[in-house]
């Protein structure tokens, strides 16, 4: 019974329109169904991301609960890695079951693992492939949408971004998301790459001009809000990743300040709504992939060293309720909320 009375919310909420004017991008070992409960406290806006989920993980691993579990944090996309017809369409389907509101495809990845499984940045080098990968993911149930690079190697080149549109366009794909930055696949490390090779939005703005029918959301050097909001008068939408890991609090700014919405009181009830979610995991689940949300402010908030070696031993004997106390008491301290 209690299966349909989710259902039946979930087919109301899918009635909704989604916004993507401000999306909390995939990062890889952050964006846990863990983290996208911390960032849907915060903020009831946000578009939301899995991390990149490989095709052959989300398909076959004992452990998928934990890596996709949706606890009605729509919207939010599942990001998958693959390039196996078959295992995408699979891929699909198990998005649908898990109430995602969208499937999306990952082809700006430019790790030498993610090129060993043939899936990633390295996959513009074939713009065919990716479209029959879009076409395999697609359904009436769920939207099926890619993020790309703008090319690859270390010179920019508008022509191949072009034409990789163009033949991804054929699939009718409505939504792309664009690091703009090409991927440089040899000599530098994925880190590298997300700031080594140039930024260049006019490449986007020329691309949305040619099909003012597909959304193109951009990403890359977005570091502040006030940027973003600046970057919506030309956009359609803008994603962040590394300005919300390094201070998730950030996103209870995003519903006044991107969405117009009446600022809300906001206090250290997040703290207490989250722990609250996590508490029963504890034992269940590793007590720094629950925390892991939340540790990074105190590498990017300066004097917290104290902080950080007490949350440290509290984690070690898993006090859980020392923690929530010295996290409240931090954040009050440097103002976060």
């Amino acid at each position: 019974m209690l299966f349909f009375i989710k259902l039946s919310i979930y087919q109301i909420y899918m009635k909704k329109e989604i916004s993507r004017k401000f999306c909390v991008a995939p990062m890889m070992g952050y964006t846990t169904p863990y983290a996208r409960k911390l960032y849907r406290i915060l903020s009831n806006n946000s578009f939301l991301f899995s991390e990149m989920i490989a095709t052959k993980t989300l398909i076959y691993s004992q452990n998928r609960e934990k890596i996709i579990d949706n606890d009605f944090n729509n919207p939010v996309a599942l990001q998958v890695g693959g390039s196996e017809i078959d295992e995408l369409k699979k891929a699909s389907k198990i998005a649908i079951n898990y109430n995602y509101d969208e499937i999306n495809l990952n082809v700006g990845c430019p790790s030498k693992a993610v090129q060993k499984g043939s899936f990633g940045a390295c996959l513009m080098q074939n713009k065919q492939l990716v479209r029959n990968c879009i076409e395999a993911l697609q359904n009436d149930r769920i939207e099926a949408t890619l993020k790309c690079r703008l090319g690859l190697g270390n010179k920019l080149n508008y022509e191949f971004f072009e034409e990789f549109i163009d033949e991804i366009s054929k699939s009718g794909i409505s939504v792309i998301y664009v690091h703009a930055r090409n991927a440089i696949l040899n000599g530098i490390s994925p880190q590298g790459n997300r700031t080594i090779p140039p930024l260049n939005y006019d490449y986007v703005k020329e691309i949305k001009k040619k099909y003012p029918k597909i959304t193109f959301i951009l990403n890359g050097g977005i570091n502040n809000l006030n940027m973003a909001k600046d970057l919506l008068k030309e956009f359609d939408g803008v994603m962040v990743g590394r300005l919300i890991k390094n201070n998730p609090f950030i996103l209870k700014e995003v519903d006044k300040k991107i969405f117009e919405e009446k600022n809300k009181f906001v206090d250290e009830s997040i703290i207490n709504n989250y722990f609250n979610y996590i508490k029963p995991k504890v034992g269940l689940e590793s007590i720094f992939r629950l925390l892991s949300p939340l540790l990074n402010i105190f590498f990017s908030i300066p004097n917290s060293k104290i902080y950080k070696s007490k949350i440290n031993e509290y984690m070690k004997n898993q006090n859980i309720n020392l923690i929530e106390e010295l996290l409240i008491k931090f954040v009050n301290e440097k103002n976060l909320t």
